[in-house]
């Protein structure tokens, strides 16, 4: 599997080239820690140290190394960082391993991880499992309200507000016809591809294209940037849902799912290795949409690598992280 990213006790990312001539990117660098994820100081802020191996889950920690595969988006990534730095702060070491849809799932179902950042169901990952019959219970939920959708940039003419109206003559006459989506097997792109055959678009001169996630966002951005018509696959949390003003388009049809409820995933061997816990917490991490948006922003408009952005929020939010680390025994 040439294409993950393997590194043991800290997470580090690949760094994402720029994305738009329209702003300044940073490039990413992973935090250096080793041991503890709260035992190293961000530039500008304090460390965080309150909320750091409670003294009650110290004798539960054995030091042993979590397999966590991460789901290659960036909005996964962050998600990823926060669920480090709480295993790390209960001693456990935590290797990386970073796909793509279509190629992290399959090492899931063969049992090369322990647990995987993040899973969507009943509907995005569903076909997924299904494929490569994956033994693995999900947590409580991150999030709520996982969403797939279309959008168009809200300026342009307010009678374009559904799926439907992009058939139209003299609405197709004025959109970008290539709708740039990522990699294949996420749900986004099996739902568009759907959503293409149900609403007719190739009829229409529209071609749904796959990618990475950087010619995805660059689509987008060049298309607002020359204020064109460009229609843009997403779903929330999404940082492009933060950075831009985007129309939701209706969809009559009915081809986008309801919400989703996004979760970790871990095996069985796992649960039944770890101390106990170390699952209590995984399970009590929550974070809700608008956090993991917040994060993803961090991470993609000012320039903060997924490790700081998950730091960062934790730092402002010790209350709820610490809600986690307390002992339920």
């Amino acid at each position: 599997m040439s294409n993950f990213n393997k590194n043991n006790s800290q997470l580090n990312f690949p760094n994402f080239p720029p994305l738009s001539s329209r702003r300044q990117f940073f490039k990413f660098a992973a935090l250096a820690s080793a041991s503890a994820a709260f035992s190293v100081d961000l530039p500008g802020r304090k460390t965080l140290r309150a909320i750091a191996k409670p003294t009650s889950l110290l004798k539960a920690a054995n030091n042993s190394t979590v397999r966590m595969g991460v789901v290659g988006l960036s909005f996964y990534r962050v998600v990823g960082g926060v669920v480090q730095n709480v295993l790390e702060s209960l001693g456990h070491q935590v290797e990386i391993i970073e796909g793509p849809h279509a190629e992290i799932f399959p090492v899931l179902g063969q049992g090369d991880l322990d647990m995987l950042v993040a899973v969507w169901l009943p509907t995005g990952h569903g076909p997924l499992f299904a494929e490569y019959g994956i033994q693995a219970t999900t947590l409580e939920p991150l999030y709520d309200d996982a969403r797939f959708f279309w959008g168009v940039p809200d300026y342009l003419p307010e009678d374009i507000q559904s799926i439907a109206d992009l058939a139209r003559p003299e609405v197709a006459a004025s959109m970008n016809k290539v709708i740039q989506g990522i990699g294949p097997g996420a749900g986004i792109t099996r739902l568009s591809q759907e959503v293409m055959s149900r609403y007719n678009l190739e009829a229409a001169g529209y071609e749904f294209r796959t990618g990475t996630e950087q010619e995805w966002v660059g689509a987008f951005e060049q298309g607002v940037e020359a204020e064109n018509g460009v229609i843009i696959p997403l779903w929330q949390p999404q940082y492009l849902n933060q950075a831009f003003e985007i129309r939701r388009l209706d969809d009559s049809l009915g081809v986008f799912p309801s919400p989703d409820r996004c979760s970790l995933l871990v095996t069985q061997a796992f649960s039944d290795r770890i101390p106990s816990n170390t699952l209590e917490t995984l399970n009590r991490i929550s974070l809700g949409v608008d956090a993991v948006t917040a994060m993803d922003y961090l991470t993609n408009v000012e320039g903060l690598s997924p490790r700081e952005a998950a730091t960062q929020w934790m730092e402002q939010n010790q209350a709820v992280v610490q809600s986690w680390l307390t002992s339920v025994s």
